[in-house]
């Protein structure tokens, strides 16, 4: 990951299913931080920054969708989608990035309460 986070290219990251894998998107900033997949198995060494990690998940995505004008970064006219968590990210123990749960969700500048989002056919990032 980190080659290609060095080189330039545009990466995007995400969680990869939700059948056989887990769609928390914590555990995919996890793994890319630390190079650990379940069950805590070193499998890569050239890991990144928690920053270059959610840059990825969020900015790049977004531009990887086409959407850089409306999502991805928090700005003046862009949609107002985002999460309050239960810890800092940038500052836990990386061991703890996998645990870290939303408290709140925003999206279109309105709140979400759980039952909101599964009326809406969402799904929270924490089941």
């Amino acid at each position: 990951m980190r080659l290609i986070a060095g080189s330039g290219i545009i990466w995007g990251l995400g969680p990869d299913g939700g059948v056989v894998a887990p769609i928390n998107p914590f555990s995919a900033l996890w793994w890319v931080v630390t190079g650990i997949i379940y069950p805590d198995q070193k499998v890569q060494e050239g890991v990144v920054t928690r920053e270059q990690a959610l840059v990825a998940h969020t900015r790049s995505n977004a531009y990887l969708l086409f959407k850089e004008k409306d999502l991805g970064s928090l700005e003046s006219g862009k949609l107002a989608d985002f999460v309050v968590l239960d810890r800092d990210y940038m500052t836990i123990p990386e061991d703890q990035i996998k645990e870290i749960k939303p408290v709140m969700t925003v999206v279109g500048g309105g709140r979400l309460s759980m039952r909101l989002i599964r009326n809406r056919g969402l799904r929270p990032c924490h089941p």
